[in-house]
Order: structure tokens, then C-alpha cells, then sequence
């Protein structure tokens, strides 16, 4: 269910969260985003939210579901690497890691294909705006996406050997946030930082969609 929380004015952008976790059945690796499908305008920021698990956002494209966008076109697309949410975390032990992925003017007419390099293979992927008309998804549909990552699951052995393990404890005691040349910010906060509250009441601060 939609809730949206009021803008204060027109232009206002909005924040829109899908969480990234474990399954909650072991055939059914689709569940890992949810939603798996978003649509996001411009101005606004979606955000991976990683709250269990091991499991990465990476954009690809719709013929290489399980492989990162840049190897098969060149587009700079959004990675979050590797990211291991222990079992047990909560909020109580600091800001679970995000994946902030801006729609800038460049991709906001673009479809945005993404997928878990864990779980792509059984199904673990998702889309930002599938957009009708665009050149890149020649009519498909996310369920069209979800199969070819089932039917070429050879690639994700590959995609996962490129990537590096970025793993985060209930232990930590820093915050790292780094950018990536299209926008996307990573923001790793598992602990109680003063740079984790900043960032948490900002985002508190904005209209926010659950989807």
C-alpha cells in the first residue's frame, strides 16, 4: 500500500525506500527487493535500504541481467558492492546501510535494471522506472527481466568474482559514505555516529513514499 506524506510544496521531491534483505522463502529469491518495481520522478531519490543479509544493488541491462551495466554497454551505472547486515542488527545499533540513487535529468527517462549478484540467478531483481517507448526495454517487463536472469544464470558467477565483499558488523564505530560518478551515494551506518543521526534526521525531514 501507497502512503504518501504530504509535501510542503509543489516541487518538493519525494524519497522513495525499497529494502533490500534475505528472502523469506529460499525458492523465492524475487522477494529479496521489495517492492522489486519503482517508479521515481525527477528530483526525487530512491534508496536501497540493506536491513538483513548479504546482497549488493547493482544496475544492469535487460539482455545481461547478472552482470553490472558497465561491462556491457558502458554506462555508468550504480553498484553498492558487496554489503552483510548481520541477523540480529536493528535500529538500536545505529542506521542500517543505503543505496541513494538520485533521478537526475540524464535517467529519469531511462529504465533502470537491477539486480542482487547472490541471488540474481533464482530471480533476485528489480527495475527503476519502466519506462513505455524506451529503446532499452523493447516492450519487456520485469517479470520478462526476472526470467532471463533465471535462464542466463551462468553470468552471475561471473558478475560475482568482479565485485568486492564490503561487510559491516553491529561493531562498527565509523560511518563511510562514498559517491559514485552518476550520483549514487553509499552510506554505510552501523553504528551510532554523529553522522548517521545527521543523515537519518534529514531524511526524516522529507516526503517520504512507502511503497
Amino acid at each position: 500500500m501507497r502512503s504518501v506524506y504530504p509535501s510542503a510544496h509543489q516541487n518538493c521531491f519525494k524519497i522513495l525506500q525499497t529494502t533490500v534483505s534475505n528472502s523469506s522463502s529460499a525458492s523465492n529469491a524475487s522477494s529479496v527487493f521489495n517492492p522489486d518495481q519503482i517508479t521515481a520522478g525527477l528530483g526525487d531519490l530512491v534508496l536501497f535500504n540493506f536491513t538483513q543479509g548479504n546482497h549488493t544493488a547493482t544496475q544492469s541491462a535487460f539482455f545481461a541481467p547478472c552482470e553490472p551495466v558497465n561491462y556491457t554497454n558502458g554506462t555508468n551505472g550504480f553498484d553498492s558492492n558487496f554489503v552483510v547486515v548481520p541477523a540480529n542488527f536493528s535500529l538500536q545499533d545505529g542506521a542500517f546501510p543505503i543505496l541513494a540513487v538520485p533521478i537526475l535529468e540524464s535517467n529519469v527517462n531511462q529504465t533502470m535494471w537491477f539486480y542482487d549478484v547472490n541471488t540474481c540467478a533464482e530471480g533476485g531483481v528489480g527495475v527503476i522506472n519502466l519506462v513505455a517507448g524506451d529503446p532499452a526495454t523493447n516492450g519487456e517487463t520485469l517479470d520478462g527481466f526476472g526470467r532471463n536472469a533465471v535462464r542466463l544464470n551462468g553470468t552471475s558467477t561471473s558478475s560475482s568474482s568482479s565485485h568486492s565483499s564490503t561487510s559491516t558488523s553491529s561493531s562498527s564505530s565509523s560511518t563511510t559514505s562514498s559517491s559514485q560518478g552518476n550520483g549514487a551515494v553509499q552510506r554505510f551506518g552501523l553504528n551510532t555516529g554523529a553522522g548517521t543521526i545527521i543523515g537519518l534526521v534529514l531524511l526524516a525531514a522529507m516526503p517520504l513514499i512507502a511503497l
